[in-house]
């Protein structure tokens, strides 16, 4: 296995580095403290990411997409990821939303939200976890019941990433409740759930980090959606649900790792340049231990990443990969980031005076629950490794 990356794709990394940190990174430090960002800045920084290959990379050609590979994808997420956390989930979450609905849509789904979606002109929500339900697959309760032309909508969403401000999502629900309760892989379905025409009721849930984008609670009230915008049946929701979760693990882990070399950038950078007892805090002992544990741990996840996303080009299995590379980030989020601020002192904790350090270490904190907990994960590699299946 490589362990770098082709030429062409370190060209585009590279790239990709220099226009975020010129057009994105100087606008997160104040946009990020004033909260979420309204439907119409995501838009707009959407339009400004389309053209580096953001918003499009997923979807494939015959709706205006790039149809990268997963380690392309891997990079992108990494270098959003370093330029600005939330802006980065925002942007995944619609990518990724879209892209089910340009695989699996009709013709008639692709044109009214797969390809206005690639052209970031509408915003895209994934509706799977609810308030006892989201590791629990058993714990489900919101129901899309068929009647005539229309499935009728009841339950609540929670936690959804663009839940605020999505035109578009794509609903995970229970269409026959005696199959469902018989056997938690059937009877689940993926409806496209449009807000202009099945409106839901929504509730913002603030968050310690990732402060500008938005996460929603979203309530349905006998929500009527046409029959014409179901995705995936009953046979076919819970295997493509998982199937989603995959890439969205990996994911999270490359826009994490690109939180991880952001800390260690700026622990590198600051330590040169702050002097104490005649000399630069990077000819510490202690200091310089606090630059390598991140740097070794950030090495370590970039591997675990580039592996997993390889391993999904190639065809083939890789769930205790994409899992490993998602529960190391889990684990190592904060403690990475904490060490970036005992590395700048009380400047890393401050809001003010230009550092990010405090902005990178609450956003770290949300890196062991979103797309699977870091103990659900670990409990997919040990049944893996071991035969034994430990959930309930």
């Amino acid at each position: 296995m490589p362990f770098d990356l082709p030429d062409d794709l370190k060209k585009k990394e590279a790239e990709l580095r220099v226009f975020l940190d010129a057009e994105i990174a100087p606008l997160a430090a104040e946009l990020d403290a004033k909260g979420p960002l309204s439907h119409a800045d995501n838009v707009a920084f959407f339009k400004k990411l389309v053209p580096m290959g953001f918003i499009k990379s997923y979807s494939p050609k015959d709706v205006g997409g790039d149809d990268v590979t997963y380690l392309e994808r891997a990079v992108m997420a990494k270098e959003l990821g370093r330029a600005w956390n939330a802006l980065s989930i925002t942007v995944d979450t619609h990518a990724g939303v879209i892209e089910m609905i340009a695989r699996h849509g009709t013709d008639d789904h692709k044109r009214k939200w797969a390809e206005p979606g690639v052209r970031g002109e509408i915003i895209g929500c994934d509706m799977v976890s609810e308030p006892c339900g989201g590791s629990d697959q058993t714990g489900f309760t919101t129901t899309a019941i068929l009647d005539g032309d229309h499935y009728v909508v009841n339950g609540q969403k929670m936690w959804q990433t663009n839940g605020t401000q999505a035109d578009v999502g794509i609903l995970t629900a229970i269409s026959d409740p005696e199959a469902y309760a018989k056997d938690p892989r059937t009877g689940l379905i993926s409806l496209i759930v449009d807000r202009h025409e099945s409106p839901w009721k929504v509730t913002d849930l603030p968050f310690v980090g990732a402060k500008a984008g938005n996460t929603a609670l979203m309530e349905f009230d006998n929500v009527r959606v046409p029959k014409e915008n179901l995705l995936h049946n009953a046979e076919e929701g819970y295997r493509r649900q998982l199937l989603a979760r995959a890439w969205f693990r990996v994911w999270v882990a490359s826009q994490g790792l690109g939180l991880m070399e952001a800390v260690r950038d700026d622990a590198i950078a600051y330590a040169k340049e702050r002097h104490s007892f005649g000399k630069p805090i990077a000819g510490h002992q202690l200091v310089q231990e606090l630059i390598a544990d991140i740097a070794i741990n950030a090495d370590i996840q970039k591997l675990l990443i580039y592996r997993a996303a390889s391993l999904m080009d190639k065809g083939e299995r890789c769930d205790v990969e994409q899992s490993m590379a998602k529960a190391f980030y889990g684990d190592h989020a904060v403690d990475t980031a904490y060490k970036g601020i005992q590395v700048l002192g009380a400047r890393g904790l401050t809001t003010d005076l230009g550092f990010r350090m405090e902005r990178l270490f609450r956003d770290s904190a949300l890196g062991g629950t979103g797309e699977g907990t870091t103990q659900i994960l670990k409990l997919i590699i040990g049944r893996r490794l071991t035969g034994v299946n430990a959930f309930v």
